[in-house]
C-alpha cells in the first residue's frame, strides 16, 4: 500500500512542528521519510486553506510533494529511499477515502478530487498539474443561505463538538474525534447563526456574556438572535464573531479531544481553520 496521509497522527513519522503533515501510509505505519518513529524536520506543518499532496513511488525510491492549492508551486518534503521492509513494493490499484488500509476511521476533513497514476511522474508534470490546480479557483463559499454539516477544526483534523449533545445553556464547546452524530452537526442559518439540535432542542453558538475579549468562552445558549451569536465565515478559513471581530479558536492551538473552544484574536494559525460539510 502507498497511499497519501493528511493529518497530525504522531504515534509513528511525523514532520515539523504540531501537524497537520503530508505523510504516506504505507500499510504499517505512517511515514514522513526512510526512517519509522522519527521526525522529518523538511516535512513542514500545512495551513493552507486548500492542500495539494502527492505521494510518489519507484523502485527504493519515493517522495512527498505538496503546496498550497490555490496559490504557488509545489514543495518536495522527502525524496529518497524507502524505509527498511518496504523495498519492492507489490501495489494494487485502489483509491480509499476517510479510511486506512486496516479499515480504521481516523480520516477527517473534505476531498474534493484525486488521481491515481501508472510510473513515477517528473516533477515537471506535477508542477504542471499543480499550475492546472491554482487555475481552478478553489476557494470557500462566502455567499448567504444555509448548509448543515460537521464544523471540521483543519489543524486538528477534528470537529466542533457540543459534549455529551449537552442542551446546558453556558457549555462551553470543544473539539473531539468527528463522529456525524447530532452534537456534531452545525447548521449555519440566513441569519448567519450557527445551530445545533440536540433531543429535539436547538441551541445557538455564542459568544458567552457577549464577551468581545480574547478567551472569551465560546458557549451553546438558547437562540436571542444578537450579535454575540452570528459568524462570518471568511474566505482564508477563519470564522469571526459579527459583534467581537476575533477569530473561533482551539484554545492553546491544541489537537488533543476535549479541548475548549474559545475567541482569539486572529493570528493565521490553523488552530483558528474551519470548514462547514
Amino acid at each position: 500500500m502507498e497511499a497519501i496521509y493528511f493529518g497530525n497522527a504522531s504515534y509513528w513519522d511525523t514532520g515539523a512542528g504540531n501537524g497537520p503533515w503530508i505523510m504516506a501510509d504505507l500499510e504499517n505505519g505512517l511515514f514522513s521519510g526512510s526512517n519509522v518513529n522519527s521526525r522529518n524536520s523538511g516535512d513542514p506543518t500545512i495551513n493552507h486553506r486548500f492542500t495539494t499532496a502527492m505521494v510518489k513511488g519507484g523502485s527504493n525510491q519515493w517522495a512527498i510533494r505538496g503546496g498550497d492549492a490555490q496559490s504557488g508551486s509545489l514543495s518536495t518534503f522527502y525524496s529518497g529511499p524507502r524505509p527498511a521492509g518496504y523495498n519492492p513494493m507489490h501495489k494494487e490499484g485502489a483509491i480509499l477515502l476517510g479510511i486506512g488500509g486496516d479499515n480504521s476511521d481516523g480520516g477527517a476533513g473534505t476531498f474534493y478530487e484525486g488521481a491515481m497514476t501508472a510510473g513515477y511522474p517528473s516533477d515537471a508534470t506535477e508542477n504542471a498539474v499543480q499550475a492546472n490546480i491554482n487555475a481552478a479557483g478553489y476557494a470557500p463559499g462566502s455567499g448567504g443561505g444555509t448548509s448543515t454539516g460537521a464544523l471540521h477544526a483543519d489543524g486538528a483534523g477534528k470537529c466542533l463538538d457540543d459534549p455529551y449533545g449537552s442542551t446546558t445553556g453556558g457549555t462551553q464547546m470543544q473539539i473531539w474525534g468527528c463522529n456525524g452524530q447530532a452534537n456534531q452537526t452545525w447548521t449555519r442559518t440566513s441569519s448567519n447563526q450557527l445551530t445545533v439540535t440536540n433531543n429535539g432542542t436547538t441551541d445557538c453558538l455564542d459568544a458567552s456574556g457577549q464577551g468581545t475579549g480574547p478567551g472569551t468562552k465560546v458557549i451553546i445558549w438558547p437562540c436571542t438572535g444578537q450579535s454575540n451569536q452570528q459568524w462570518q465565515f471568511n474566505s482564508n478559513g477563519t470564522i469571526t464573531g459579527a459583534q467581537s471581530g476575533l477569530c473561533l479558536d482551539v484554545t492553546g492551538g491544541s489537537t488533543a479531544d476535549g479541548a475548549l473552544v474559545e475567541l482569539w484574536t486572529c493570528n493565521g494559525g490553523s488552530n483558528q481553520q474551519w470548514n462547514l460539510g
